[in-house]
């Protein structure tokens, strides 16, 4: 702050108070300050300028140092114009170039009368080409009819294979093997006594037993005849697709020659005629075209009867 004339005049009384050296004195004095003052501030302004001219690290209030990022240097290619800090970028992007841009020219394309026509236009309900909608249902309700017809003729052909199922259960029967409740007495291809070799099953079970058709056939042979006089008393069933089955040493028949049996039909009754050593139902398969007589050429029963979901 300036002084006052009032300090500035106390200053001067005080000065005719000193002796004839004391201007020296205060001279000297005064320059030494001076002097001092002067190195003072070249110490700091040399600080000042290395802090802002040389990377540093600066320490954080825990103790840390902080890094300093180096310094930024800007390179100037010669003969290239510089824009001032204040100087407007033309080619800038910004809200008002931008709806500049977009209104130009709006006045000779968007006027009044064009907006109400395309308002207009877009109001107006779309025209379909009658004969084309017309031409297009009938595509559609043909394509319809047929899908229909298609579903009707499967349907149809569903019931018949069902119809023709039930039909050919009825026919059939039940498939049952000949004998519900026995032992295996012996199996195809087994050796005994009986031959070089068995051709058929051996159902083991008192004599009476029910003996039943595995499934529907026609009576060939319901008795005895000299050609299968081994066989005692038995039946030969013709199946539908040529096997027939051979029923031996039966001790008596409930069935016809010539009668259609259906499965699970009683054929007689478990004995021991013909050449047995026991009670028992010999059972033989032949092969469509094979007769019974010819004993070996019989074929193991089993797969036949699998077939029809059986398992002696």
């Amino acid at each position: 702050m300036p002084r006052s004339e009032s300090q500035r005049a106390i200053a001067r009384h005080a000065l005719t108070r000193l002796s004839p050296r004391a201007p020296d004195r205060f001279l000297s004095t005064r320059l030494m300050k001076t002097g001092l003052a002067s190195l003072v501030i070249s110490v700091l302004g040399f600080g000042v300028a290395a802090s802002v001219h040389s990377p540093s690290a600066a320490e954080g209030t825990d103790g840390s140092t902080l890094d300093v990022a180096a310094p930024i240097h800007t390179t100037i290619t010669p003969g290239v114009e510089q824009p001032g800090a204040f100087q407007r970028d033309e080619t800038t992007i910004s809200r008002s170039n931008f709806r500049a841009a977009l209104t130009e020219g709006a006045d000779d394309t968007l006027d009044p009368a064009t907006l109400t026509e395309a308002a207009a236009e877009a109001a107006e309900p779309a025209r379909l080409d009658e004969a084309s909608v017309k031409a297009r249902t009938a595509e559609l309700t043909e394509e319809s009819g047929e899908t229909r017809r298609e579903a009707k003729e499967l349907a149809k052909k569903e019931r018949a294979k069902k119809k023709r199922k039930e039909a050919e259960r009825k026919a059939n029967g039940v498939a049952t093997l000949p004998v519900r409740s026995y032992s295996i007495a012996a199996r195809f291809g087994d050796v005994g006594s009986w031959a070089r070799y068995h051709t058929g099953f051996d159902f083991s079970a008192p004599i009476g037993t029910e003996i039943y058709a595995p499934t529907a056939g026609v009576v060939m042979t319901a008795g005895s005849d000299s050609a299968s006089g081994w066989a005692g008393t038995h039946v030969v069933l013709r199946h539908a697709d040529g096997t027939q089955t051979l029923y031996a040493h039966m001790s008596s028949i409930s069935v016809h020659k010539g009668d259609h049996v259906k499965g699970g039909t009683v054929l007689g009754q478990i004995g021991m005629t013909g050449r047995a050593f026991g009670p028992h139902l010999h059972f033989e398969v032949y092969p469509a075209g094979v007769k019974p007589e010819d004993v070996y050429r019989a074929v193991d029963p089993a797969p036949w009867l699998h077939r029809l979901g059986l398992k002696p």
